[in-house]
């Protein structure tokens, strides 16, 4: 267990659960990789661990490459297990999609538009990747 907390910069919200679970919910931004570099720190400082996120992209507008690959690169892959991302818009499908495929994140990743399966298939995926 770790203490719940929580962070918010200019483009999302970021909360840790009790479980460990974190949880980045993207505003309806422009995501760059000035602002990328701000959710990581932020996901840094908030818990300095291995851990599954659920990255609800559903309200983004765009995201550059630079962006997504910061999220799966060498600096983040010890402190994440998996990912779970929400995407529900044409948009926002497009770039998770985009990010699976063209960016291959060395994590198990996995996209939903029901944050109930992504939360089950986080809880599956956790107890299989150590």
């Amino acid at each position: 267990m770790v203490e719940a907390c929580h962070a918010s910069v200019p483009a999302a919200d970021l909360f840790v659960e009790e479980d460990g679970l974190i949880v980045i919910r993207v505003k309806h931004v422009d995501m760059t990789a000035a602002e990328m570099r701000k959710v990581l720190d932020a996901r840094l400082s908030l818990l300095k661990a291995r851990a599954p996120l659920i990255v609800d992209a559903r309200q983004v507008k765009s995201m550059s490459r630079e962006a997504q690959e910061m999220t799966a690169s060498a600096e983040m892959r010890p402190y994440t297990q998996c990912i779970a991302v929400l995407a529900s818009n044409p948009v926002s499908v497009l770039l998770v999609n985009f990010f699976m495929v063209l960016v291959k994140p060395p994590y198990p990743t996995q996209m939903f538009r029901d944050e109930v399966k992504a939360r089950a298939w986080i809880a599956e995926t956790r107890s299989r990747v150590s």
